[in-house]
């Protein structure tokens, strides 16, 4: 029987994995992306470029010029071009935003359609209580305890130490998701609102990550996330993870806000504190 079985699941891996594709009848065109999470701790990244599809017979109009326009609610946004250290349409945002301010991001470039993108900056965790209930060596079990606003998101990055997710505990049993983000130079831990304890509109997290530390407290920060920066950090966190990094997992969906173009527009509120044992509050 384990025999059969054994045979069953080698012909699945080698014969379910396969679909023929033809690129040329993808109906596809070029057009812009942007890809940024604008936020309040430091200068925010903005890149900006043409794509063109693999298809496209005209190479050139990945080559063209983007020019950027945004707004803070109502304010004009000003821009560094940063392309010599980051490649082009690389720009650099220092951040002048609130809470509930609107920020609108546009972007052109020549025979491609014009885009935009509109995120509102979150407001900042309602925090009650953040502890340490238990540490083992590197191991450590966090508890955060917040009121939730409607339609929120958050996360939290350790500044001080590397995380990832403990060892047996498999996104679909913890919902909790630590991504690795380049725009922002270092890992978030972000949850799927399944995992939280429900009192009222208090909610509780408790989760168990590996750090590279072995100590009893950390500088971190509790993050509010727009609904756009959430969906672009889950829809990264599931490209990259266990059977997606071999290709064999189901296909992710690929979150968009920018109209008329592709890629995100997201924005966050960062809270910086220190995190310590329970026993130490």
């Amino acid at each position: 029987m384990m025999k059969h079985i054994y045979i069953l699941t080698v012909l699945l891996l080698c014969c379910a994995c396969e679909a023929p594709l033809d690129l040329n009848r993808i109906d596809s065109s070029p057009c812009i992306m942007a890809n940024t999470l604008i936020g309040n701790a430091e200068p925010s990244r903005i890149y900006v470029k043409t794509a063109v599809p693999m298809n496209s017979g005209d190479k050139s109009l990945g080559e063209k010029r983007v020019y950027l326009h945004g707004e803070v609610a109502g304010r004009k946004m000003e821009f560094k071009d940063i392309s010599m250290n980051f490649g082009q349409g690389a720009y650099e945002y220092t951040p002048e935003i609130s809470p509930g301010e609107k920020i609108r991001i546009e972007a052109s470039a020549a025979g491609v359609p014009e885009v935009y993108a509109e995120t509102t900056v979150p407001q900042p965790m309602d925090l009650k209580s953040a502890c340490i209930l238990e540490r083992k060596k590197s191991f450590i079990t966090l508890e955060i305890t917040y009121e939730e606003e409607e339609d929120g998101y958050y996360g939290i990055i350790f500044h001080d130490t590397d995380i990832s997710e403990a060892p047996g505990i498999q996104m679909s049993e913890s919902y909790d998701m630590v991504v690795s983000y380049s725009s922002l130079d270092r890992e978030i831990l972000i949850w799927d609102k399944h995992k939280v304890e429900k009192d009222g509109r208090k909610r509780t997290l408790t989760t168990y990550l590996d750090t590279d530390h072995d100590k009893d407290s950390y500088d971190i920060s509790l993050v509010s996330l727009s609904p756009e920066a959430f969906n672009y950090l889950r829809g990264c966190y599931m490209k990259t993870t266990g059977l997606a990094s071999i290709g064999m997992s189901t296909p992710a969906f690929t979150y968009s806000n920018v109209i008329g173009g592709i890629g995100t527009v997201g924005s966050y509120w960062e809270t910086r504190m220190t995190i310590k044992m329970k026993d130490q509050e």
